[in-house]
Formats: C-alpha cells, sequence, structure tokens
C-alpha cells in the first residue's frame, strides 16, 4: 500500500549532494503514521487512548542515489504481527524509473505513552495489521 509521496528537498540532502541517511528514516517515520492511521491508530486515537506505535528496531538497504528533486512513493506493508509489537517492511520507489532506491524492516511496539511501556495491542488493532500482512518468505 502506498504510504507517502513526496518529492525530495534539498535540506534533505548532505554534503555530498544525496539524500541523508536522516531523510530516509524521516520517510519511513512518515510511512508508519499512515499505516497507523489505515488500521485506526490515527492521531485523535492517539490523543484519546494515548497509546501508539514507537520505533524499536530498523534494518535498511540503500540501493541508488535519491537527488533534489527525485520524487519518490514509499510502499509500506505488515510482515509479522506479536502480542505488543508488529514487523512491518518500506520500499522506496523513484517515480522517474520506477526503480526501489531504499528498502527497511522495522519492528515498532504498541506502546503506552502514558505508563512509557510495551502494550499489548486490541483484538482489533491485530486483525486490522492482519489484514494487511504479507508474506517475506520467512514465517512460517
Amino acid at each position: 500500500m502506498q504510504t507517502l509521496r513526496r518529492p525530495v528537498a534539498p535540506r534533505d540532502c548532505d554534503i555530498l549532494g544525496h539524500m541523508n541517511v536522516a531523510a530516509y528514516i524521516d520517510a519511513v517515520s512518515d510511512a508508519m503514521f499512515t499505516l497507523q492511521g489505515v488500521v485506526g491508530l490515527d492521531r485523535a486515537v492517539i490523543d484519546r487512548d494515548k497509546r501508539s506505535f514507537v520505533a524499536a528496531h530498523i534494518a535498511a538497504d540503500y540501493r541508488a542515489e535519491m537527488l533534489a528533486g527525485d520524487v519518490f512513493t514509499m510502499e509500506s506493508h505488515v510482515l509479522h504481527v506479536g502480542t505488543k509489537s508488529a514487523r512491518f517492511g518500506h520500499r522506496m520507489i523513484r517515480m522517474r524509473d520506477g526503480a526501489c532506491v531504499f528498502e527497511a524492516e522495522n519492528v515498532s511496539v504498541h506502546f503506552d505513552l502514558e505508563a512509557r511501556r510495551a502494550l499489548a495491542m486490541p483484538e482489533g488493532l491485530r486483525q486490522a495489521l492482519e489484514g494487511l500482512r504479507e508474506e517475506d518468505g520467512n514465517e512460517t
């Protein structure tokens, strides 16, 4: 599912002239908030229930340079759903040529924002995430 579309801004680039590592992680973060909203964990629920997903781990592969002015989309999907966390996959696609320029997997923990600890996912959230699940060949 497409979770983000935007251009690379000059401020996203480092002294080498290409998109900085921090900008890639920022894109993953924004994609995650889009994905959360799709499964019912949007800003209103976060504010009301004081819970959200928080990043716990990310692994990334940079496949090609992105330059200022390049436009990309991020495609995100669910890889695994646990009791308190889930693993997500993200692919950044450069619009001008359709190349996959970046891939990442992240583990996010369902988190109680007041108690500052992991929180079991409600069944409705688990089911919504499972509905977006994409097999990655490593799950049984």
